[in-house]
């Protein structure tokens, strides 16, 4: 797989990254669930080779924090480089021939296979620890109760659920009422919600993708979705690519792949409720769709073990310090 540097993308992250944080955590309940906090946990040390680095799984959005984390605790330099899906990514940077062979065996280490995909690598054994962007389904959680596992998540970050446009569509904010409408049926057309006089094309995910639960528990609770299966879009880069070329397309994803991962000059992010998704809207949770990303192990992993190690130390000052540096709010002010 072909990957070139992508240095427009390291300027977006200095932009993003330059302003100091509130403390704004805050976690959801249920779910056998260990909340998060505000307070940073105390220093651990941590002493990682390539050889005892976790597994880790997570969230295609989660990709480069992942690898950015590994990189850190592994001294490797790393860089933002364009992935063969055309997304940019943080992988491992090698100078020398022994960096080389670090990386190598570090992509093999960090393999983000999709939010599902990471939770049922979890279940399975398959994995130690993942970064995902949502707490797990009920399918999920119905799947580690077969397995006669229990997970355990806490959020390290902040990001946020986004609507996005075509860069050519009039229309800047939509209500959340009026998204629910859209996504429902009552409300067809763009003239409706003060746009053209033409037909809304409300794309959706597919089933159990980390932007269709969040769609489903953010967004529409207990209302149900239109079926669409004309409109439903595989993988990430699915309503990206869709809607850059559709100027009634309507879609959603979430803040970090779509600023940082799949910049396109051809999409605007939707306003919601009046408040535009940004650093400082997500910070101060005033986006009303602002959102965590945990991450998440096995309660049965011991004391000593590196993945509750790994995830312990995401909550401390070096560990949050590391989360500002991929472009991720951190959950605490620091």
């Amino acid at each position: 797989m072909t990957r070139t540097l992508a240095a427009a993308t390291a300027a977006i992250l200095l932009f993003y990254c330059s302003s100091e944080n509130d403390k704004t955590p805050g976690a959801d309940g249920g779910r056998d669930q260990a909340a998060a906090t505000p307070d940073l946990a105390p220093p651990i040390k941590l002493d990682l080779t390539i050889d005892t680095y976790p597994l880790v799984d997570g969230s295609t959005s989660t990709h480069p924090l992942g690898m950015l984390v590994a990189c850190e605790l592994l001294g490797m330099p790393y860089s933002w480089q364009v992935y063969w899906d055309q997304t940019k990514r943080i992988f491992p940077d090698p100078g020398t021939p022994e960096q080389e062979a670090v990386a190598k065996k570090l992509e093999t280490q960090v393999f983000h296979n999709g939010t599902h995909g990471a939770y049922v690598n979890l279940i399975e054994g398959k994995a130690d620890l993942i970064l995902v962007a949502r707490e797990p389904s009920q399918d999920e959680l119905d799947a580690a109760k077969d397995k006669q596992v229990t997970l355990e998540t806490r959020a390290v970050a902040l990001d946020a659920f986004v609507f996005i446009l075509n860069h050519q569509n009039p229309v800047n904010s939509l209500t959340t009422k009026q998204i629910q409408e859209i996504y429902t049926g009552k409300i067809t057309r763009w003239d409706q919600v003060g746009g053209p006089a033409q037909e809304i094309n409300p794309y959706q995910r597919n089933e159990n993708s980390g932007s269709q639960e969040l769609m489903k528990t953010l967004v529409m609770k207990d209302l149900t979705m239109i079926a669409a299966p004309d409109m439903i879009l595989e993988g990430m880069m699915g309503p990206i690519n869709r809607i850059g070329e559709d100027v009634q397309g309507l879609g959603y994803s979430v803040f970090f792949f779509e600023q940082f991962m799949a910049p396109n000059e051809k999409l605007k992010l939707c306003g919601v409720d009046g408040v535009v998704p940004g650093g400082e809207t997500i910070r101060a949770r005033a986006y009303p769709f602002a959102t965590e990303v945990h991450a998440a192990i096995r309660t049965d992993l011991g004391p000593a073990s590196n993945a509750r190690k790994l995830r312990d130390w995401l909550l401390t000052a070096a560990g949050q310090a590391t989360i500002k540096k991929s472009g991720y709010v951190p959950v605490s002010g620091i």
